[in-house]
């Protein structure tokens, strides 16, 4: 099959290429480049698949999809900050991107649509353990998009009966994932600052769990997404191992994989987005206690809908997926 990945160039989308590439699909990866890495597109060293330095606002967006049988839609702003101190932009490129990508395959007459939606649309869920059909009703600009992007996707199911699979996606972790942005991922942090021997700032110290899924786990369920013979109506699926780690418990297994010895910091909650001073020394400013909220959030989720539908489990160990981290994190930074 002709494949398009959006965000090819990023963890998730190019660990996706370079799996359905192996496997004999006919990839092309579409990125921007705002976060995307050269070296997401390299399997073992040369080039693969075919990448279109592209933006999904591009308003001949259609014209890339001739042809494709599949679009993964992967791209977007995702750190949470950034989208609360630039809603415009999160809201442009994580709703509007998502509606030209919808209407641009609608006109191309791509199969199936698989969209990368989000855990933190649960942000004020209350459940010790989120199920798909649970009330959502985010308020922090991030979730908030991607909430809005489900509905867009509710939508052209419904009024142009199209193919289209929500993911909601947990942690995602692995090696690949970016290591340099201001606010990476816990995961990528920790090895970061292992790796260049420094001595990490946490801010949660609590028994609060999140819940982490490895990049091969991810990829693994996305491929079946793609094969499966059914029909899909915007359903949403968890992305998710059913398994929470806290910060602290994290740090131990990251000590014990890199061998290092160093005390992490933790901070006050509350300056946990202090790197971003916009949202709090301009007008009104963000309530600390909100950032503090999801500091201490804890989110894990229920797997047994995606279980169910595509006999699909996560599988990885979490000490050896943090040492793929921790690995990828010391090949990229030394």
């Amino acid at each position: 099959m002709k494949i398009l990945i959006t965000g090819g160039a990023g963890f998730v989308g190019s660990q996706l290429g370079k799996h359905l590439h192996s496997a004999g699909h006919d990839v092309v990866l579409l990125d921007n480049m705002s976060f995307g890495h050269l070296d997401n597109l390299l399997l073992d060293g040369a080039p693969f698949g075919r990448f279109l330095c592209k933006d999904i606002l591009d308003p001949e967006l259609q014209n890339y999809l001739e042809g494709v049988h599949t679009v993964f839609h992967l791209a977007g702003i995702a750190a949470l900050p950034v989208c609360q101190e630039n809603p415009r932009a999160a809201y442009d490129v994580n709703v509007s991107g998502v509606a030209n990508v919808l209407e641009a395959s609608r006109r191309a007459g791509v199969q199936r649509v698989i969209f990368s939606s989000t855990s933190a649309v649960y942000e004020k869920t209350k459940s010790e353990r989120f199920s798909e059909d649970d009330e959502i009703r985010p308020d922090l600009v991030y979730a908030s998009t991607k909430a809005a992007a489900e509905r867009l996707c509710d939508a052209f199911s419904i009024n142009y009966n199209m193919d289209i699979v929500i993911c909601r996606f947990f942690n995602v972790y692995g090696p690949h994932q970016d290591v340099t942005r201001t606010s990476p991922p816990l995961t990528s942090y920790l090895a970061r600052e292992l790796v260049t021997d420094r001595s990490p700032n946490l801010f949660n110290n609590s028994d609060a769990k999140r819940d982490y899924v490895h990049s091969d786990d991810v990829v693994e369920l996305l491929t079946r997404m793609l094969l499966d013979q059914g029909k899909f109506g915007a359903d949403r699926f968890n992305v998710c191992s059913g398994r929470g780690y806290s910060v602290p418990e994290l740090y131990r297994v990251f000590l014990d994989v890199s061998g290092k010895s160093m005390q992490a910091t933790y901070n006050d909650p509350t300056s946990f987005w202090n790197k971003y001073p916009v949202l709090f020394e301009q007008g009104l400013p963000l309530s600390r206690s909100r950032v503090a909220e999801e500091v201490f959030k804890s989110a894990i989720g229920n797997p047994e809908k995606t279980r169910q539908r595509f006999g699909w489990e996560a599988k990885s160990d979490i000490r050896e997926g943090i040492a793929s981290v921790y690995e990828d994190a010391k090949r990229r930074l030394l």
